[in-house]
């Protein structure tokens, strides 16, 4: 069981490290710095070859963390909306945001599964989020997600899955974070079938490294993404 109070004590502890090798490794725990540079880029790559965007989308950064997706997609879009609920995260946004000069960054202080605008985005923005959160989050945040986007809209997804039959659950002292960690790893088909029930056409759903990858560092979870359309 996911503990909101251990989950939120993790993220703000995060808000407060500096001492990393990338700024992304703030929220990606990559401490390494070759393999943090190699991840970022994998990743990217990734993203813009899958993540279709227009320069008049309205996009949702759901669960924008310290705003590294945030700041990757503003230079591409009409608006990114960054919401976010650890207070040091939105003032990061928000500084790194004007030290770049995005000026079409609006940041929304507030758990991700309470934000809700009817029909107003055209692409919906999913990083690392599900896996912190415990059942009720989970459908209301989908169920919110399926109010705030066009029919017709997109939605993309970068989440850590299990891939063992079940999920995977982990609530213990992390001695590589030097923190409580706790989380749930559902699995990708569980993912499929929820998004489903809130009227998420599934495109697209794909490991982020090849196997084998230095990248791919547990046996038990996988980085996966994927792309949905609002039907």
């Amino acid at each position: 069981m996911i503990i909101r109070e251990k989950v939120r004590r993790f993220w703000t502890e995060r808000a407060g490290i500096t001492d990393v090798p990338r700024f992304e490794s703030q929220v990606n725990f990559e401490n390494d710095a070759a393999i943090a540079d190699l991840r970022v880029k994998t990743e990217i790559e990734v993203i813009n070859a899958e993540f279709r965007l227009n320069e008049s989308d309205i996009l949702v950064d759901l669960g924008a963390g310290n705003g590294r997706f945030s700041l990757l997609f503003a230079p591409k879009v009409r608006k990114v909306v960054s919401v976010e609920y650890i207070n040091d995260f939105t003032e990061i946004i928000k500084e790194q945001a004007d030290k770049r000069g995005f000026g079409n960054i609006e940041i929304i202080n507030s758990p991700a599964e309470d934000y809700c605008r009817n029909d107003f985005a055209d692409v919906v923005f999913i990083s690392g989020l599900l896996n912190y959160l415990d059942s009720g989050q989970y459908s209301k945040t989908l169920s919110n997600v399926s109010k705030t986007i066009k029919q017709g809209g997109r939605l993309f997804m970068r989440e850590t899955i299990s891939v063992l039959e079940n999920e995977f659950i982990v609530d213990k002292f992390s001695e590589e974070l030097g923190s409580h960690y706790c989380s749930i790893y559902r699995t990708g088909g569980g993912h499929i079938k929820a998004f489903l029930e809130h009227r998420f056409r599934l495109e697209k759903f794909a490991p982020f490294f090849e196997d084998g990858s230095v990248l791919n560092k547990r046996l038990e979870t996988r980085l996966y993404y994927f792309s949905f359309i609002k039907i």
